[in-house]
This record gives C-alpha cells, sequence and structure tokens, in this order.
C-alpha cells in the first residue's frame, strides 16, 4: 500500500511539474495561469507529495493541502489544477475519514470547506449556485464514502475479534473436557489397580498358608502375585501420568473386551444395527482390556449421534497388537464428529497404550475408526 501511495504522489508531482514548465492545463478552477512558475511548482509538491503518508498521517497531509491551495489562490494565482489541486484535495478528504482517529474524522471536512469559500472568493465564475452545490456534494461525497469504508473495516475487525475470541472459548472448552476425560480413565485405571492389588493381598495369604503343606502351589500362587505386581506397577505408572487431582472414584466393576457382545445388543436395542467380528484373544491386561472395550464403546456412540446406521465391529491380535476396526455404514457428517470430543477421548486412551488410532470418512463410505494397541506395552516415564 505505502508503494501505490508512492507511485500516485510521484504522476501526480510529475504531472503537476508538466504543467507549471511546460504551459498546458488540464481544466480545474480558474483556467490556465501564468507566471510565478517557481511558486507554482512549490505549491504543486505541496499538493501531491504528501499523498504518500495519506494513510499514516492523515489529518497532517489534510492540512498541508489546505493551506497550499489557499497560498495558491491568495498569494500566487487565483487558479486551482485538477491533477494537482481538485484531485489531491478529494483524495485527502477520503483518506482522513478512513484512517484518521474517530474523534477527528470529520476536521477535514472543515479544510475543504474553508478552501472552497477562498476558491468562490477569488474566482467569481464559481458563486453560482449550481458550481457551489457541486462543489459541496463532491466534497460530502469523497467522505461518506471514506466513512462506508471506515464503518465496515471496523466492523470487519469486531467480527475478527468475536471469531477470536470464540476459538478461544471452544478450545478452552477442548481443553476442559480433555482434562475431564484425563481423569475418568485414571479413574478407571484407579480400579484396575486396587482390584490388582487387592488380589495379590487374597494371594499371598493363600501363599502363606500353603507354604508348607502344598510347596508347588505356593510357588504357583507367588508367581500370579509376581504377574499382578508388575502389572500394577504398569498400570499405576499409566495412573500418574495422567492423573490431575481427580476425586470421585468409581466403585463399579470395569468392563472389557468380553463385555462387547453385550455392548452391541445394547446398541441394537437403541436402533442401530451392529455387527460384531471378535476374535480369539489372548490374556490381556486389565487397563488395555479396559481402554480396547472404552474405544469401541465410544466409536458406537458417535454411530449413534451422527451416522444413524449399521455399523461393523471387528477385533483381533495380529503381530504383536491387538487391532479395532469400527466402520458405519452412513452419510454423516465426519466434521461434526471430528468436533466433538470423543474421539480426543480414544486417541488419549490409544496413546496411553503406545498404540496409534485413525478416525476418518472411508473412501467406501461412512467413517472409519482404527486403532492398534501392542499387547505389550511400553510404561511412561513419570517424575514428580
Amino acid at each position: 500500500m505505502v508503494a501505490i501511495d508512492a507511485a500516485l504522489a510521484g504522476a501526480l508531482l510529475a504531472a503537476g511539474q508538466s504543467q507549471v514548465w511546460f504551459g498546458w492545463s488540464d481544466g480545474g478552477v480558474g483556467g490556465l495561469a501564468h507566471g510565478h512558475e517557481l511558486a507554482r511548482a512549490v505549491i504543486v509538491a505541496a499538493c501531491t507529495a504528501p499523498l504518500a503518508w495519506r494513510r499514516s498521517r492523515p489529518l497532517v497531509v489534510t492540512a498541508v493541502l489546505c493551506a497550499a491551495l489557499m497560498t495558491q489562490l491568495l498569494a500566487v494565482a487565483p487558479q486551482v489544477p485538477f491533477l494537482t489541486g481538485l484531485l489531491p484535495l478529494l483524495v485527502a478528504n477520503y483518506s482522513t475519514a478512513v484512517y484518521a482517529p474517530a474523534h477527528w474524522r470529520a476536521a477535514s471536512l472543515l479544510g475543504v470547506g474553508a478552501v472552497e469559500a477562498v476558491m468562490y472568493l477569488r474566482v467569481p465564475a464559481e458563486r453560482v449556485s449550481g458550481e457551489v452545490l457541486f462543489g459541496a456534494f463532491v466534497a460530502l461525497g469523497s467522505w461518506l464514502a471514506g466513512d462506508v469504508v471506515w464503518y465496515r473495516t471496523r466492523q470487519a475487525d469486531r467480527n475478527v475479534d468475536q471469531a477470536r475470541a470464540l476459538l478461544a472459548e471452544r478450545e478452552m472448552w477442548a481443553r476442559r473436557a480433555a482434562d475431564e476425560e484425563r481423569g475418568r480413565i485414571a479413574r478407571e485405571l484407579h480400579d484396575v489397580i486396587a482390584h490388582s492389588v487387592s488380589l495379590m493381598g487374597v494371594q499371598a495369604g493363600a501363599a502363606r498358608i500353603m507354604l508348607s503343606e502344598d510347596p508347588d502351589a505356593a510357588r504357583a500362587a507367588l508367581q500370579q502375585i509376581e504377574s499382578a505386581a508388575r502389572t500394577s506397577v504398569g498400570e499405576l505408572q499409566r495412573l500418574l501420568a495422567l492423573l490431575r487431582g481427580h476425586e470421585g472414584v468409581g466403585r463399579d466393576p470395569q468392563p472389557g473386551l468380553a463385555d462387547l457382545p453385550a455392548l452391541a445388543e445394547r446398541t441394537r436395542v437403541a436402533g442401530i444395527d451392529v455387527e460384531l467380528s471378535l476374535s480369539d484373544l489372548p490374556p490381556l491386561d486389565a487397563g488395555l482390556d479396559l481402554a480396547a472395550y472404552r474405544i469401541v464403546q465410544e466409536a458406537l456412540t458417535n454411530v449413534l449421534k451422527h451416522a444413524h446406521a449399521p455399523a461393523v465391529v471387528s477385533v483381533c491380535c495380529a503381530e504383536g497388537c491387538l487391532h479395532i476396526r469400527i466402520r458405519d455404514l452412513g452419510l454423516g457428517s465426519a466434521e461434526e464428529v471430528r468436533l466433538g470430543h470423543g474421539l480426543a477421548g480414544m486417541r488419549e486412551r490409544a496413546q496411553l497404550y503406545g498404540g496409534t488410532l485413525r478416525a476418518a470418512p472411508d473412501p467406501a463410505g461412512g467413517f472409519l475408526v482404527e486403532a492398534r494397541l501392542p499387547l505389550s506395552p511400553e510404561v511412561p516415564t513419570w517424575s514428580g
């Protein structure tokens, strides 16, 4: 924009200087001026060069132009060229309406009015009512054009501010939902750990009783305690990596993949046909089992909310990973699903166990959720 303004000022300056030194006229007010070439050249420069700063210093530019034109009319010659007098004045008037501070925008009308009053005083031919009305119309029209641009610019700025505020609010709610989801996962892991530790206590008591009577049975019990302890330590590390001081730990038994048939049946009762394929699975850690169940549960919830169409669910093991695939056959809005918090919760669970989750429209139709969870996930580190 600065380059455009500088080019405009330079072009008008060159045109004005050629008028002064080569004696041609572009019309304007008062006819062709003669003599006073040096004074007229200085006034042309004062009327055109400041336009390069019409955006950054609109009030100063308008004041300089008004002073130069009144000097031209009163002290040099009763003549105002169009290209280097009237046109720059209208541009400055418009620029003040657009770029000047709000409480100073109307000041340019006073300056333009003063120039027109001097012009009517010095050029008798301009004193007719038609010329006076036309001059007032042009001056007011150029200012009103700038006022419209100023209003629309402010309205656009307000819309941008509102959009930013809405985006910030949306991000705040997304963070809050993510925190709540982490808290729910932490509470579920708490129950898994509590169950494992309780089981270890029972097994340790049994091993102590059988130690003298049946050493083999006691050894088996101790091996189970060792395995449960390792699982509990891993789940505890995950709990510490997620926990954010949430209260209210639930006491209900936690579900697993064995409960998927019941979940599919409840979904069918709700009106969505579910085809479930559940391959023979090896024993899973309780936390991993719960995470896999919750991923399927949340995916089917999204099908109920957004797709309203049949769904196909498959769970199997391959290459040391648990593979979960949920595909609906509907035409629901994928964007609507992505804007919810369910997918964020599913990704949290998958990442907690070192896995990945992909959710996207299926090229064959519908929406596809795929999760891959290692059967022996690494335990996340935690420091605090």
